[in-house]
């Protein structure tokens, strides 16, 4: 019994140990501060983001080339002030800027969940930009690495066979028009990062991947990104829109100059509710 007590005191302290350390000894962000923050953004002022918006993130991430990623605004869009950009970067990836987002106010909250892809232990930021052109930031540090190089999880064959194809889950849909809806869209596509190999030639596999998506409804843009390398394989994004009651419109763009279009009717969801 003691035997069993101790295992179980001693995987509790090594929990507890972890999280202690996440948030009292993560190191220097070294990259960010001598590299990246003037490479991006200037001397311009960024401001700590701690009371506006969140980052939520994996300390030790289960796989490098999944990591999930959750921004969260306790500001709506329907204020004075709103927010107008979101940064996404990953400080030690080869291409430390995973992606720029734009929302509008028919967001409603600019609340995003996506998936994204580690090279190597790091902090993951995100950098808000008000209609103000006020920036914050938040950050978190990630235990991960190879998320960037990381083969497939389907071979080529299968890969390019369902490329483009598009899902829409209605996470939250409301029965009258103008309240907050949630929904999680999901694009299939390798989104090769350049860094990868064929498993079965050993030849490097060049880049593929989305490069621009836009998802909007009955003509008003909800949000548009600009992605590069660093999105995990199979773009998944979960998103806030107020309903006007159209259906969904996205619009997807790859490196590669290919184009897919899609419509998912709310009044189907709604239906089958």
């Amino acid at each position: 019994m003691y035997k069993y007590l101790f295992i179980i005191l001693t995987i509790f302290s090594l929990s507890f140990s972890d999280v202690s350390h996440s948030k009292t000894n993560s190191p220097i962000p070294v990259k960010w501060n001598e590299e990246l923050k003037e490479l991006l953004y200037d001397d311009d002022v960024i401001n700590d983001g701690s009371s506006i918006m969140k980052i939520n993130s994996p300390y030790r991430a289960l796989d490098a080339a999944i990591v999930p990623i959750t921004i969260s605004f306790n500001m709506d869009q329907n204020g004075k002030e709103f927010i107008q950009n979101l940064t996404l970067i990953v400080d030690e990836n080869p291409s430390p800027l995973v992606s720029r987002f734009k929302f509008t106010r028919k967001s409603g909250n600019a609340s995003l969940t996506t998936r994204i892809r580690i090279d190597k232990y790091t902090y993951v930021r995100a950098i808000a930009e008000t209609n103000k052109n006020k920036k914050f930031m938040v950050a978190s540090f990630v235990k991960a690495a190879g998320g960037c190089s990381a083969p497939s999880l389907a071979d080529m064959d299968a890969v390019l066979a369902r490329l483009g194809k598009m899902k829409m889950k209605f996470i939250k849909t409301a029965t009258s028009k103008n309240q907050l809806n949630v929904a999680e869209f999901v694009v299939s596509h390798p989104n090769f990062s350049g860094l990868q190999f064929n498993q079965l030639t050993r030849a490097e596999i060049p880049a593929h991947f989305i490069n621009y998506l836009k998802i909007e409804q009955d003509d008003q843009i909800i949000f548009e990104a600009t992605p590069d390398i660093s999105l995990s394989e199979d773009p998944s994004f979960i998103f806030n829109y107020t309903n006007s009651g159209g259906p969904l419109s996205v619009y997807v763009e790859d490196s590669e100059g290919q184009t897919f279009k899609e419509q998912f009717p709310i009044s189907e969801i709604l239906t089958k509710n």
